[in-house]
């Protein structure tokens, strides 16, 4: 018992000892734990109002210390601290004070008074930056213009032409942020001298983008197969002749190029010949002009930039000639690998066409597309530069920080 005794004794001797070091030490934390909450609540209260005060370009008070006190902790003084000021040049600065009187003060290791307080300082500065985009080409645009030239065409295609070559002709000369490539359509699609496909080296070819199963078009197939390299694609190529309705003779896809005076010289060679329509056709060798993977097939180098935009434009002036492969393709995914996966969006132009060829557009083109619906000349310009839009833009954000 008596050896239990010593013991007892022993324990609560050391722990007489060791009370203050473990309650500054219980302070000292309490402290750092307060300081740094101080410290983080201040930097986002300062961020966030500093935003507010530059979004809205208004320095309210009330706005501002609203936004201050929702993020002052509870152990932190009411009264605070704070400067703002807005000006065009350095936009919004703000500086606000947060203070707070430690707990436990007469337990920490150093002699601080009771009324003593701790004060963190947090400064952040936003401006809003506003970009003027001229000509609508600061940033890389790519566009692919599909373009209907089949017979019902003949009367349309000068108009269509002038309207295309007066808006691009409008483009800044000496910008290489904007490229075109041309896909003209009538029964099928042409290609002439295209890199993947040899044998139009020697004459054009006249090369199918659907894939068949037993004689019948299978759309799975087809949109899966939409951005394969040409190697793993059969592309029934025919070469075309006057009374072999497959694509035209004279007219052929032109790759993306940053040359808008070839693209105007290429739309103006543009000229109709017979056969019937297959937008379709033209659809998806229009995406096969914007892919990164068909860029290369056409040794063409891409545009490596998080703000390019690539937007595919169809013109037409009636109903396919197999309405529903069209139908089918949408069905399949179509509309929706080339706007969500490959990340093109797209614009349809009808002129004069009919209400149902209206509906599939818009189905395809989905709620952010464009559909529009021209009936005259005059329409179909404001049209064509609407779906286009290379106009003055002007896009506004915020930088913090500056």
């Amino acid at each position: 018992m008596s050896v239990i005794q010593r013991q007892r004794g022993a324990i609560t001797l050391t722990f007489t000892f060791m009370l203050p070091a473990i309650v500054s030490l219980l302070a000292i934390t309490v402290f750092f734990a307060m300081y740094s909450q101080v410290v983080i609540r201040a930097g986002q209260a300062a961020d966030s109002a500093v935003l507010a005060c530059a979004y809205q370009q208004n320095d309210t008070g009330v706005v501002t210390e609203g936004i201050l006190d929702y993020y002052r902790p509870n152990f932190v003084l009411p009264e605070l601290n704070k400067s703002v000021k807005l000006n065009s040049n350095n936009g919004c600065q703000i500086s606000a004070q947060y203070r707070f009187e430690p707990a436990m003060v007469n337990a920490l290791p150093v002699a601080i008074d009771s009324d003593t307080e701790v004060v963190s300082n947090s400064q952040s500065s936003a401006k809003l930056v506003q970009n003027v985009n001229v000509n609508g080409i600061q940033n890389p645009v790519d566009f692919s213009l599909v373009l209907d030239i089949s017979g019902s065409m003949t009367w349309h295609l000068p108009e269509l032409k002038k309207i295309i070559t007066d808006v691009i002709s409008d483009i800044v000369p000496s910008s290489n942020q904007v490229r075109f490539s041309i896909v003209p359509f009538q029964t099928g699609v042409g290609v002439s001298g295209a890199p993947w496909l040899l044998s139009s080296e020697a004459s054009p070819k006249c090369v199918d983008g659907l894939v068949y199963r037993n004689g019948n078009l299978d759309a799975d197939k087809t949109v899966q197969s939409l951005n394969y390299s040409s190697d793993r694609l059969d592309f029934n190529e025919v070469t075309p002749g006057r009374w072999l309705d497959r694509c035209s003779e004279t007219s052929f896809i032109l790759p993306l190029t940053n040359n808008l005076n070839r693209v105007i010289r290429y739309v103006e060679s543009l000229d109709t010949s017979g056969g019937s329509t297959a937008s379709y056709q033209g659809f998806i060798w229009g995406v096969r002009t914007l892919t990164d993977q068909w860029q290369k097939e056409w040794q063409v180098t891409p545009v490596q930039s998080s703000s390019l935009t690539q937007r595919l434009i169809l013109f037409t002036d009636g109903d396919d000639n197999r309405r529903d492969y069209f139908n089918d393709l949408m069905s399949a995914g179509l509309c929706d690998v080339i706007q969500q996966d490959l990340n093109i969006q797209v614009s349809f132009i009808g002129f004069g066409v009919s209400a149902d060829r209206i509906k599939q557009f818009k189905q395809c083109a989905g709620r952010n597309g464009s559909v529009f619906d021209a009936n005259n000349t005059a329409e179909l310009a404001d049209y064509f530069e609407d779906a286009i839009n290379i106009n003055i833009e002007t896009k506004v954000r915020i930088v913090l920080g500056e």
